[in-house]
């Protein structure tokens, strides 16, 4: 067999190459010209290029014109292609044997390995994804790691360890990394195959650039990929801070952006030693990471830094140390940034305060790198984090309440917002979330709010069925938005966006909210802002074919060939080639005899042709023998070799050409981001308010009634959460704060009596209510309040120094300093940290500063094991009330047992059951038992000392009062005394 055919069907056909002894130089040059680009192509990147050799036969300079892949040109003549050792041990289990020793000198780099050592060395704290041929690659440490946590081998290459992965799943790849907290670049081949063979670089590795980087903050999913439960309706928030001193307080500019929605959130405030205000402001927000400038205080950076280790979900939040931006240099760099942004948006952040333009700075610059900066240009984006018109819960209350996320496992499932979670929507999710976080302080929002909500529940109209019809499978519109701004979005994503938008706007064809008439001002808005977009959603779909933008042809897509000339120049070119293509096959058919004859295309190689094998040594000498069979044998004639070689081109510009075309069109459809956000946003709140509609229909919720004097009047109210839970039903409770009772309530009774949950219950009422659902009660009346502060459970925070009780005091504190006569606080054992006596002093204390400011007081839910607070009902009679959670024990059995009520009533718990709690709770019946003989004598102890001590007091006073010597003589006078009298 001839060398070229020997070389060329080793590769193309046969799955086993014909015996030889050996393989001249040049026979290889050949067959590494035609190998495509692959497995191949990829090992033979990373070898040495040596010049080529000198060609020996007449057929074999033919081959040269078909370098399509510039690999070969790269390539080793010398050296076999060097394949992955198959793993001997687990896929995630580093394979790696030093090719080099150390006597051997030093390692001699190929030029791919030159290149790859660079990008690394340019790219420091970035674990990198290299494409080469049709993989993507992982090299050094940068394999090791992606071997452990994506279970990929990692095997010796030459000088370099690598790991590798598919192409088509570096998207489902580079998720799960940055969901370990990585930084994730992706560096791509920025030279096509077959324009670079047509360039003097020919011989030299393709060009490899960084092109994207994703962290867990910045990478976006597309619109319609597959999301867990727990991802839809995800935010996806990155924040940073800009700070000053401010006497012995200091100043905090604050920036935060939802990479997923591109909504900016901004604050500027004041914070005291213990940055109360900036974990607020962390708690509501819950940044996935957070951008650190230089220069921060160290409070201020502890504090950040505890949030990201402690923050909720299975990873910490990723931290990002920079260089800050300073003050005088802020506004530079946003106007810098605003070449792409919409009109008013560079007013509106340059008339922010200077240390929130210095974070907005960062934020810009940061994002920059990861090409997602234009989430600043849409003013429609910006919204204050702090407004005079919602309240502002700390991350104490949140926490404490469960609003967000549950106490026991942190997970959301059994917390409020999971019980209020009905949305069919990732947008309506999104909403709701803020919400909750913010109930609103206007008793007219809250009425409007919670009208809507009724009309929705009752949905007597046609069109409230159309509208939560409408909310069923639509994809997340927001992150589409966001994706459209970016310009990520891809032909078929936007296709989706585009025909959901369109599907809405014509089933909502209102031109204002006076057209609707659905009863409630906020619905009629909402539906009427549903047609905001339908002309630029119609004009930007009927620039497309939809069935070419599902196949995401960018070449194909536009309806209108001229938009787009440089389009419709190469498909000429294309066209022309293939009239050329076609003229050849009729002189290759007057040549051959064979009239009928027609080009094959076999596993990719087109424009072959096909003799059979009797006749194959017949054929021109000029002709590349590319594959055969036993029956045929399959040629390139020298003219289909230039042609294909030209078309390839040609091809690749087409492509180009589509790329930019796409650009251009999806910054113009940008260009119409605000109605379609105003169409999105209406989406939401529908979808919100149906949601909180499907909880008002549940059984035993009502409608409250917010009532402008300060009286709250709940009448069987019961704790939403724990009602889902549990199978059984709760017990209802009912409770009046203010009006003729007093406003605050002092409440004791035994473990497991229900104390934290009835407290709960009241507070998860007024939350409710003023964010405008309904509330599990038979009936509901209540003021507006302007806060809602608890003081709950005893933890430590040892990675921030705090001992139990240092984090009680510090709630505790927080509360007294900004608790206004419209405020709500809630304490729970306060003193528990500490000693008995200092914790029973101390909530005394507490409990009696509050009620000394009289009707200027806050409403008050204490609870307390410490019974002598109950005196302060007695010294405040119209401040407080006492009140303890009913029990009964049950003597009926062999031994006592406690029964536990729900129930509130009137008046001091009777006694501590701790022990019998004990005995309930499973604790062995000796240790019960001896527990319960201690207690009798620290109680007969407990009440000698009592006991003693008043005869002393009573001593003292007869002393004074009958001018006694001394105390005996006192007590003498004093039993003397009582006996007369």
């Amino acid at each position: 067999m001839p060398p070229r055919q020997a070389s060329l069907h080793a590769f193309f056909g046969a799955s086993r190459a014909p015996k030889r002894a050996r393989v001249e130089e040049e026979d290889t040059q050949e067959k590494e010209a035609l190998v495509p680009e692959g497995r191949e192509a990829e090992a033979r990147e990373a070898e040495e290029p040596m010049p080529d050799a000198p060609q020996s036969h007449a057929r074999t300079n033919l081959l040269d014109t078909l370098r399509f892949d510039a690999h070969a040109s790269e390539a080793s003549p010398t050296l076999p292609p060097i394949r992955p050792p198959r793993p001997t041990h687990a896929a995630f289990t580093s394979v790696v044997a030093p090719r080099h020793k150390a006597a051997q000198g030093a390692v001699k780099y190929t030029p791919l390995e030159q290149q790859i050592l660079q990008l690394k060395k340019e790219n420091p704290g970035v674990l990198l994804l290299v494409e080469v041929g049709y993989k993507m690659k992982f090299y050094q440490e940068d394999a090791r790691i992606a071997s452990q946590l994506l279970n990929i081998a990692c095997f010796p290459e030459k000088n370099l360890e690598a790991a590798m992965i598919p192409v088509p799943r570096l998207s489902v790849h580079v998720k799960r990394l940055v969901a370990h907290g990585y930084k994730v670049g992706v560096c791509r081949q920025t030279e096509t195959r077959a324009l670079k063979a047509a360039t003097e670089n020919a011989n030299k590795p393709f060009t490899r650039q960084l092109t994207a980087l994703y962290t867990a903050s910045t990478w976006i999913d597309e619109v319609g990929a597959a999301q867990s439960p727990d991802e839809l309706g995800g935010e996806q928030v990155l924040l940073t801070v800009s700070e000053r001193p401010h006497g012995d307080r200091v100043e905090i500019g604050m920036a935060a952006v939802d990479v997923a929605t591109a909504a900016v959130t901004h604050d500027m405030f004041v914070d005291d030693g213990l940055r109360s205000e900036l974990e607020t402001r962390l708690a509501h927000l819950a940044p996935k990471e957070l951008v650190l400038p230089s220069g921060l205080s160290a409070q201020t950076e502890r504090i950040l830094r505890a949030y990201a280790a402690h923050a909720r979900g299975e990873q910490p939040a990723r931290v990002e140390c920079v260089d800050g931006v300073h003050a005088k240099d802020a506004a530079a760099v946003l106007t810098d940034a605003s070449s792409d942004w919409d009109a008013p948006t560079l007013p509106l952040v340059l008339a922010l305060p200077p240390l929130v333009q210095c974070a907005t700075a960062q934020l810009v610059q940061y994002l920059a790198s990861y090409q997602l900066a234009s989430a600043f240009g849409e003013a429609a984006n910006y919204r204050a984090f702090y407004d005079r018109t919602s309240m502002l819960l700390s991350s104490h209350t949140m926490r404490n309440l469960e609003l967000m996320h549950n106490a026991t496992d942190g997970q959301v499932r059994g917390s409020l917002f999971w019980h209020l979670d009905r949305c069919r929507t990732p947008m309506g999710k999104r909403l709701l979330r803020q919400w909750l976080r913010r109930p609103l302080l206007r008793p007219a929002q809250i009425a409007e709010r919670a009208e809507a909500v009724d009309i929705l529940r009752q949905r007597r109209l046609a069109i409230l069925h159309q509208a939560a019809a409408m909310l069923v499978r639509l994809p997340d519109l927001a992150r589409g938005l966001a994706r459209i701004a970016y310009g990520l979005v891809e032909p078929t994503e936007l296709a989706t966006v585009l025909l959901s938008l369109h599907r809405i706007t014509r089933e909502f064809p209102f031109r204002a909210a006076s057209e609707v008439h659905s009863g409630s001002a906020l619905l009629d808005e909402a539906l009427a802002s549903l047609a905001a977009a339908r002309e630029a959603v119609a004009q930007h779909l009927d620039a497309i074919k939809i069935a070419e933008a599902r196949k995401n042809a960018k070449t194909e897509l536009f309806a209108d060939v001229a938009r787009y000339p440089a389009i419709q120049s190469w498909k000429d070119q294309i066209a022309d080639d293939d009239a050329q293509l076609a003229a050849h096959l009729d002189e290759v058919r007057t040549l051959l005899h064979r009239p009928k004859l027609q080009y094959l295309s076999v596993s990719g190689i087109e424009n072959l042709i096909e003799v059979r094998t009797a006749d194959a040594n017949k054929t021109p000498a000029d002709w590349v023998r590319v594959n055969s069979t036993k029956a045929a044998v399959r040629f390139h004639t020298p003219t289909i070799v230039r042609l294909s070689k030209l078309r390839e081109q040609h091809r690749e510009q087409l492509a180009e050409a589509g790329r930019v075309a796409w650009r251009d069109y999806v910054q113009c459809v940008a260009q119409d981001y605000a109605p379609m956000h105003r169409v999105v946003h209406a989406i939401a709140e529908l979808d919100a308010l149906t949601s909180l509609a499907d909880v008002a229909s549940l059984p035993g919720y009502t409608r409250p009634d917010i009532a402008e004097d300060d009286e709250v009047v709940l009448r069987g109210f019961r704790h939403p959460v724990v009602e889902a839970l549990r199978d059984e039903s709760y017990v209802p409770n009912d409770v009046t704060l203010g009006g003729e009772r007093p406003r605050s309530i002092l409440l004791t009774g035994s473990n497991m009596g229900g104390k934290s949950s009835t407290v709960r219950a009241i507070a998860l009422a007024l939350i409710l209510a003023q964010i405008g659902s309904f509330v599990p009660c038979e009936a509901a009346r209540m003021p507006c309040h302007d806060a809602i502060a608890t003081r709950m459970g005893a933890h430590d925070d040892l990675a921030r120094g705090k001992s139990t009780f240092m984090i009680e005091a510090e709630e505790t504190a927080q509360m007294l300093r900004t608790a206004t006569p419209r405020s709500l606080l809630l304490l729970d054992e306060f003193g528990r940290g500490t000693s008995t006596f200092d914790g029973a002093a101390l909530a005394h204390a507490v409990l009696g500063t509050l009620l000394a400011q009289g009707s200027h007081s806050p409403k008050v839910l204490f609870i307390t094991h410490y019974v002598s607070l109950g005196s302060l009902a007695h010294a405040y009679p119209d401040q407080i009330a006492n009140m303890h959670m009913a029990t009964r024990l049950d003597t009926r059995g062999a031994e006592t047992e406690i029964v536990f009520l729900h129930k509130l009533q009137e008046g001091l718990a009777p006694d501590s059951l701790g022990v019998h709690v004990a005995r309930l709770a499973g604790l062995p019946r000796t240790l019960v038992a001896s527990a319960q003989e201690h207690a009798r004598a620290l109680r007969a102890s407990h009440h000698a000392a009592e006991q003693r001590r008043q005869r002393h007091r009573a001593a003292a006073l007869v002393r004074a009062a009958f001018g006694a010597k001394n105390a005996a003589e006192a007590l003498s006078l004093a039993k003397a005394w009582y006996s007369s009298s």
